[in-house]
């Protein structure tokens, strides 16, 4: 049930990640700056490492389905400028945001795992997860690769876009589930 939803989440964030790291160096190779290329990388990286720690930090009291849902949004609302960039800074700014999303998502699914499963299985669960997400990257990567060489750059952050929206949807699914778990198991205290 839910380890397969965040588990098919992951493989489509995943897919954005491997998107974005080809779709990048395939755009600057086409500014013809290649090696501009690693600071869009490194913006991604920043973003969703910067992300990350702020993130951990914060206590907040939403619910997780509701954040997962939250994050889930956010990513597929920043993926969106990558369709739009035409030059390095915006791109690096375009992923930068994208990245600031990423994080968080991500931390979120695996403290949903952290208390879903019982405690035994936690660390094979969250294997799961990386997994899916390992998964993902490999298939954006190919994906956008094939892409790109066939129909251009924007078409392949089109990909990073169209598994955006399937993060969203599968998030909304897994939030519903989630939120019945959540709402069952208080019933029945």
């Amino acid at each position: 049930g839910s380890v397969r939803l965040l588990t098919l989440l992951m493989v489509c964030m995943g897919i954005i990640v491997g998107t974005v790291d080809i779709a990048s160096v395939a755009f600057a190779e086409q500014l013809q700056r290649p090696a501009a290329a690693s600071v869009v990388l490194a913006a991604y990286a920043l973003g969703s490492c910067a992300s990350g720690l702020l993130f951990g930090v914060l206590q907040t009291n939403v619910a997780l389905h509701r954040q997962l849902l939250i994050g889930a949004a956010a990513t597929a609302v920043t993926t969106l400028p990558l369709m739009l960039a035409g030059s390095i800074p915006a791109l690096a700014g375009a992923v930068l945001m994208a990245g600031l999303c990423f994080a968080p998502t991500m931390i979120v699914a695996m403290t949903l795992i952290e208390r879903l499963v019982p405690e035994q299985q936690v660390t094979e669960r969250l294997t799961w997860l990386l997994a899916g997400l390992n998964v993902g990257v490999a298939m954006g990567a190919a994906g956008a690769g094939r892409i790109v060489d066939s129909a251009g750059v924007h078409a392949g952050f089109a990909l990073a876009l169209v598994a955006a929206c399937a993060v969203l949807l599968v998030a909304l699914q897994a939030s519903r589930k989630l939120h019945s778990q959540q709402t069952a198991a208080l019933m029945t205290e």
